[in-house]
């Protein structure tokens, strides 16, 4: 299972690629890889709106309902809140390390994949790691805590390449698109009927 920090991911994307249009179902099935098999991905953010002063933005709104028809892929949100007269993100990090906790002990999964470097997450990894999964960490250098470094099996360092091909198309047109999707479905196929050894859950 793969649990991605979405406001750490866009603001990092944002500062090390210059974009955020991330293909979701791409970018996980890459971080998961082939010898393996994902099982589904978690996305946190928070619903930027508060009542009575902020209303959720359009884009936002139009971003989060692209989420919702990604197959494999549950969003879930925290809450904004008024602190000191600044509004603040709550609940997010305690989501996902609840979500992490939860699944293991449900033996919901193998290896968990984490994308954030927040070391606020170390206590919830050495939890699942009790349980006998193995966790890793993948960010960017520059947002990995030594914290998420020190506890995760394995760090991947992003890097502005991994994402190539990662990106939304600008425009496609329909008859590059249905081609391309039935040659995806044929090579599925063909894996799935010569691959008969278990994979690793994701």
């Amino acid at each position: 299972m793969i649990f991605i920090d979405g406001s750490n991911l866009y603001h990092v994307l944002l500062r090390n690629c210059g974009r955020s249009d991330l293909m979701f179902s791409s970018f996980g099935e890459k971080l998961t890889g082939r010898k393996r098999s994902l099982i589904k991905i978690f996305y946190y953010n928070v619903r930027q709106e508060l009542q009575g002063k902020i209303k959720i933005p359009e884009e936002q709104q139009k971003f989060l309902s692209s989420l919702h028809k990604i197959k494999k892929l549950e969003v879930k949100l925290g809450i904004w809140k008024e602190q000191n007269g600044s509004i603040v993100e709550k609940g997010v990090d305690v989501l996902l390390a609840t979500d992490l906790v939860l699944n293991a002990v449900k033996n919901n999964y193998d290896h968990a994949i984490i994308v954030s470097g927040d070391g606020d997450f170390f206590p919830a990894i050495e939890a699942v790691k009790k349980e006998g999964k193995r966790v890793e960490v993948a960010a960017f250098e520059s947002n990995i805590s030594k914290e998420a470094s020190d506890s995760a099996d394995k760090v991947l360092k992003l890097k502005k390449s991994f994402f190539n091909n990662l990106w939304m198309p600008k425009r496609t047109s329909k008859k590059y698109s249905d081609k391309k999707k039935f040659n995806s479905s044929k090579k599925s196929t063909k894996n799935r009927d010569s691959n008969k050894r278990r994979k690793l859950l994701v």
